[in-house]
Parts: structure tokens; sequence; C-alpha cells
């Protein structure tokens, strides 16, 4: 099940579609750097950055205590899946 960022029949877009877009947006570098992830990891700042622009909702995990910034954000599940079927094809 997605998420709706908008009401799909004013031509919205899905959380999965977001992710989707991201993907094909994103540079090789970026796609070999997501496609090591492991599940364990926390998504890179950088990634975190383009999957928000593109409209996916990044879950930041803790916050430190020194500035507040949150110390990572956790792999989305619709990116994690999109990821697991892009190494199923290599």
């Amino acid at each position: 099940m997605s998420v709706q960022l908008l009401d799909r029949e004013t031509g919205g877009m899905t959380q999965a579609d977001a992710v989707r877009s991201w993907w094909a947006d994103a540079d090789q570098t970026t796609r070999n750097r997501a496609l090591r992830l492991r599940e364990d990891d926390l998504l890179p700042a950088d990634m975190q950055q383009g999957l928000a622009m593109a409209g996916v909702t990044v879950v930041p995990i803790g916050h430190s205590p020194i500035d507040g910034q949150p110390e990572g954000y956790e792999i989305p599940a619709l990116l994690w899946q999109l990821l697991e079927g892009v190494r199923k094809l290599y």
C-alpha cells in the first residue's frame, strides 16, 4: 500500500511513484551507492535530500544532543523494495 502525496484523480503521485522518479533521475554513482546499502545502514544525507525533494517521506532516526539534527535517516520501505527488485535483475 502506498501513501498518496496528491489526489490520484488530479494526476497526483504516490510514494512509490516518487521513489521510481528519484531512481530514474539518479546518476549511476548514486544508484550504485544505493544498491550497496544493507538493511542495517542509515540512508546517506544526500540520498535523503534527493528522495525528500522527489516527494518521498524519509523518517529521521534520533537527534543529536549537540545540534538537534537527525542522527540519520531510515531507508524508506518503498526504496528498499525497489532496490531488492533491481538486485534480482543482476
